[in-house]
């Protein structure tokens, strides 16, 4: 049975056996790719195709010998075709030159395309911060934890004289970074990680302390800064809290943890590889708004490559040489193809377009809480960056959420939530759905995307599905 007889299939919502499938492809069912997924677990879904805003998806059922076919909604654009979603065709042309054309010349050369590319970033960039492009420099990395692990080493080089060996701000050894945050998996973002399943058995770096803080919350962010004062040295943040459960900072919180950073002398880095692009705007953090260091990733490479990049102020950051030398630097042929990418989001409009999107689906979303109070909590986000947070019968059980949506017609990511036993439980956050469309989503998918919210949750009331 091959992709088009599957997509045929897929409309009959049909079950039908293992066997009948390509032999490749019934190994890869039963076998898996995956070893488990960010939660422990091995959901039974493979993803197969694409067309348009619908993804084949192909899911194992609990015999072992069944599968059953559907067409669901790619509701998150930050994987498989990513935020371009059916409009990533329009980067072949350019990716097909790049292939001809490119050189392969490594980082430690210039080239016209990373230099046009770099260009492209901080003019945008200098345009959401309302500052100059002259005033940041950049570097590109593989993904987001290599992102954000050079974003790391160069606020703990900061003021270190390599001759000498000895830094002007060892004394500063405090982290500051925010509960519930995601960073990535190496060892230096994991230092800002507040999770025990990511945390646990791995060494913690001796010379410095990570203090957390709860995320938009004014009152701690002053404590934090007032204990430790003198001691500072960065705060890690993102432009809205993904996994903690999509939570947005008020422009008040922004203020006073940039004033509190400046007073302090303490370098803020904004983590924007998850949000960059979804937020109706390039960057998630408030315009205007000047961190010290940003990193981007996830949707730069368009779902076609992993690339990542880290920008700082020249006037504050300065890497020792050599330092962000990597394998791949945005290589020429990624860079043609990113700028490519970029240039149509601005020629068509899709920041505004995927902000006027958002709104109409978050206002569509918002009174699934009342209408199903025994599975969602409440609905947050800003532009195509949604959060459908979990009630708490269902808090600790988002796989069987997101399992029930994938089976209701709609593809949708899982956020952690905050559940720090340190916290109150008045601000503890349950697990939360997350949903990032495409920017080129239609409207009329807004409609499909909320009965599929429906749809899964008049099903959980009367079944609880479980693992493969």
């Amino acid at each position: 049975m091959n992709y088009t007889s599957l997509w045929e299939e897929s409309k009959k919502n049909s079950i039908f056996p293992i066997s009948q499938l390509d032999p490749s492809l019934a190994d890869c069912i039963v076998n898996g790719d995956q070893i488990f997924d960010h939660y422990g677990g091995k959901p039974p879904f493979s993803i197969l195709a694409y067309q348009g805003h619908h993804l084949l998806v192909l899911e194992r059922l609990p015999d072992g010998v069944s599968v059953a076919i559907r067409t669901v909604i790619n509701g998150t654009g930050g994987y498989g075709t990513g935020i371009l979603g059916a409009d990533v065709g329009i980067l072949s042309q350019t990716l097909e030159d790049s292939l001809f054309s490119a050189p392969c010349a490594n980082d430690e050369f210039g080239n016209f395309e990373r230099y046009r590319l770099a260009k492209k970033i901080k003019q945008m960039i200098a345009s959401h911060t309302e500052t100059s492009a002259n005033e940041w420099e950049i570097t590109f990395t593989s993904t987001g934890t290599e992102a954000m692990d050079f974003a790391y080493q160069i606020v703990q080089l900061e003021g270190f004289d390599l001759s000498t060996g000895v830094g002007s701000r060892d004394h500063r050894n405090v982290i500051v970074a925010c509960r519930g945050a995601w960073h990535g998996w190496s060892m230096a973002p994991n230092q800002l990680l507040d999770r025990r399943q990511f945390t646990e058995g791995l060494p913690r770096f001796n010379h410095h302390q990570t203090v957390f803080h709860q995320y938009g919350d004014i009152e701690d962010l002053e404590k934090i800064f007032q204990t430790h004062a003198g001691n500072i040295r960065a705060v890690f943040v993102e432009g809205i809290l993904g996994d903690g459960g999509i939570i947005p900072g008020s422009l008040s919180w922004w203020d006073r943890l940039l004033s509190l950073a400046e007073q302090e002398g303490a370098r803020v880095v904004d983590d924007e590889i998850l949000t960059c692009m979804r937020t109706g705007q390039f960057l998630a953090l408030p315009k205007g708004k000047t961190p010290d260091c940003i990193t981007l990733g996830k949707g730069l490479g368009f779902g076609i490559f992993p690339i990542s990049a880290v920008a700082w102020k020249k006037t504050v950051l300065s890497p020792r040489p050599g330092i962000g030398v990597r394998t791949f630097n945005a290589r020429p042929l990624h860079s043609q193809v990113v700028e490519a990418g970029l240039c149509y989001i601005e020629e068509k409009n899709l920041f505004s377009y995927s902000l006027q999107l958002g709104n109409e689906l978050l206002e569509r979303l918002k009174p699934l809480p009342e209408l199903y109070p025994d599975v969602y909590k409440a609905v947050r986000g800003q532009g195509l960056l949604i959060g459908v947070e979990l009630a708490n019968s269902y808090g600790r059980k988002g796989r069987e959420v997101r399992d029930e949506l994938i089976r209701a017609g709609l593809l949708t990511e899982l956020e952690s939530g905050l559940t720090s036993v340190q916290l109150p439980r008045n601000k503890r956050i349950n697990q939360t759905i997350r949903l990032t469309p495409p920017l080129t989503t239609p409207k009329e998918a807004i409609t499909a995307i909320f009965t599929s919210f429906e749809e899964a949750a008049n099903r959980l009331s009367q079944l609880r599905p479980s693992y493969v």
